[in-house]
């Protein structure tokens, strides 16, 4: 009587595990988000550089002891998709002047929250433009202008076939990548020595007086011939 009471009792949890794993799995840690763009007060996006914390979106939220950083991509915007549902405060860290409060978001109520940030860069970046073009060389105009008070201290531009070029991107087996030395706040310069047919990301990218980290442009994309 005990075993057969036992072997019901077996019978019966396997049916409620095989039930239970017919349930997809969708939960595998937090999920609530963040995401938008930074832009200039003048509603121009500001490029960033996913690969380093040198212009970075703060998240603190109320039950947190330590921040969250979430880098700015190369094209302005920044996300987060795995936060833990809570009250954040959020702000920015960089080459900018950050001259509001703390914003306040909410992820408690509602899991995502998507919101443009304004700041001042410390430099504003004009995108590169292309002249003229041949197999081996770009020819790039280029302006660099300060804000509230801020002249520039040092100024470079990258020619790179890596996406997003910076001042530490350099060259591998893979890409290559030419960093020029800029003299002036605006003018022309002449990068040669490339490859024909083939696509090359470029972007200046400067420091301000009294900071050590870049403001970047926006890339143009420029193949030659």
């Amino acid at each position: 009587m005990k075993t057969l009471q036992k072997i019901k009792y077996i019978t019966v949890c396997m049916l409620v595990l095989a039930a239970g794993c017919t349930n997809t799995i969708t939960e595998f840690g937090f999920d609530g988000e963040i995401s938008g763009l930074l832009k200039d007060r003048d509603g121009n996006r500001l490029s960033g550089d996913i690969t380093s914390n040198s212009l970075i979106v703060r998240l603190k939220g109320e039950s947190d002891v330590v921040t969250t950083d979430v880098r700015i991509n190369g094209d302005g915007s920044f996300r987060n998709t795995k936060l833990y549902p809570q009250r954040y405060k959020m702000w920015v860290v960089g080459p900018v002047f950050w001259n509001q409060d703390t914003l306040n978001v909410d992820l408690g109520s509602g899991k995502r929250f998507e919101q443009d940030v304004l700041v001042t860069p410390f430099l504003s970046m004009d995108a590169p433009v292309a002249g003229s073009v041949t197999a081996s060389s770009i020819e790039i105009s280029y302006r660099i202008s300060g804000n509230d008070g801020k002249t520039v201290a040092a100024r470079e531009l990258y020619c790179s076939t890596n996406p997003y070029p910076t001042t530490n991107t350099g060259s591998g087996p893979f890409y290559e990548t030419r960093k020029i030395t800029l003299s002036g706040d605006s003018g022309k310069v002449t990068v040669s020595g490339l490859a024909s047919k083939t696509k090359y990301y470029i972007r200046t990218g400067a420091q301000a007086t009294g900071s050590n980290l870049y403001n970047l442009s926006d890339q143009i994309v420029v193949t030659t011939n």
